[in-house]
């Protein structure tokens, strides 16, 4: 697997065909169209290469701002763990580096999103969660039994905010998911990023003169990985919801901004993490090496000095057999022939020759370690 940042795709789709620039990377062109669309990296028009090869004067869309949530890398290839753990010991991670700070982001998401307002009435219901609306009102036809879940000014109120809020977060290319009967569990996908939201009740009450209490909102926009909530605004007196939604959909853009380096950065203390892990390993292996090498080397010397044990014992007995012979036939013999006592030291001193680690040559192999 080989990673590319969006500038180097667009490099490549720029100075040459799809069909060359894909073989390069071991792509078809089609895999490799989807890989820079889904980095928002701009393709050359359809007969493009035509007027190149017509010697016609074209011209380069250049590569726009990363978008908000939009990762500047793409990773092409299978995953191959063995290579990455390598390229991590070769490679030291590098941090990330953001060129664009969160504020001036922050003034191009507002100045391109424009003004957004919450929809004057729910009808139609806006594509996210037109099924549980349209669900709801059959079983509330069907049955008189069954409380319209979306039937009370604040349910209304709470949909009409969140549709406008919806139609205003499309125009920057963001989409919604809504689950739940009950339309609570909502996700807004900036970029690459998604980003959990929601607009319930408050649990601040203000009291109205005629002795009701009056129901307030309060939307939160959550941390990444259940970690919270990042912000929220709740309805007030001088500024009810409705006046703030341009402002909220511009911070649900930002979060997914900011959800994206903060796990980058995860990212990277993760390889800082595990490249000191793997440091830390390689250590301890090589440790554990120079003991077993130690401890076979001590072996080794130990299986010598046992053989030169030996073989000294062995030369002792040779020389202790020599000598009994020289005793023997030393002494005049009456009991047998000199004939018998010829070949019984022939035998004998054969016998010492054959323990003799001198005679043998066997002493000069107790040096050697392949025994």
């Amino acid at each position: 697997m080989e990673t590319y940042t969006r500038q180097q795709l667009h490099d490549l789709v720029w100075t040459a065909p799809m069909r060359e620039a894909a073989k390069k990377l071991g792509l078809s062109d089609n895999g490799l169209r989807k890989h820079c669309v889904k980095v928002f990296v701009p393709l050359p028009p359809q007969g493009h290469w035509n007027k190149v090869h017509a010697g016609q004067k074209v011209k380069t869309i250049l590569l726009p701002p990363r978008p908000p949530g939009v990762s500047n890398e793409i990773d092409i290839g299978p995953w191959d763990y063995r290579a990455h753990e390598k390229r991590l010991m070769e490679v030291e991670p590098a941090a990330p580096v953001f060129d664009e700070p969160i504020e001036t982001l922050r003034e191009r998401v507002a100045r391109n999103l424009g003004v957004v307002v919450a929809s004057k009435t729910p009808s139609p219901p806006h594509a996210a969660f037109r099924r549980q609306v349209e669900d709801d009102a059959r079983q509330a036809q069907q049955s008189q039994w069954h409380t319209s879940r979306f039937g009370t000014p604040l349910e209304k109120r709470r949909l009409r905010i969140l549709q406008g809020l919806f139609y205003g977060l499309s125009r920057l290319d963001c989409s919604v998911t809504v689950q739940g009967s009950d339309t609570r569990t909502i996700s807004i996908t900036v970029g690459q990023q998604h980003v959990n939201i929601s607009l319930e009740a408050s649990r601040s009450h203000r009291r109205a003169a005629n002795g009701k209490d009056i129901e307030r909102l309060k939307f939160s926009i959550e941390r990444g990985g259940s970690h919270g909530e990042r912000t929220s605004w709740t309805d007030t007196d001088a500024q009810p919801l409705e006046s703030q939604l341009s402002a909220i959909a511009v911070e649900i853009i930002v979060a997914g901004e900011l959800q994206y380096r903060e796990h980058q950065e995860w990212v990277f203390n993760d390889k800082v993490r595990r490249r000191e892990e793997m440091k830390q390993l390689a250590i301890r292996k090589q440790i554990e090496a120079e003991k077993a090498e130690l401890e076979r080397i001590r072996a080794l010397e130990a299986a010598r000095l046992k053989r030169l044990i030996d073989s000294a014992a062995n030369y002792q007995r040779a020389q202790t057999i020599r000598a009994f012979v020289c005793s023997v036939v030393s002494v005049p013999a009456t009991a047998t022939d000199s004939e018998s006592i010829s070949r019984w030291k022939e035998w004998a001193l054969l016998q010492a020759d054959r323990i003799d680690p001198i005679a043998t040559g066997q002493i000069w192999n107790d040096v050697n370690d392949n025994q």
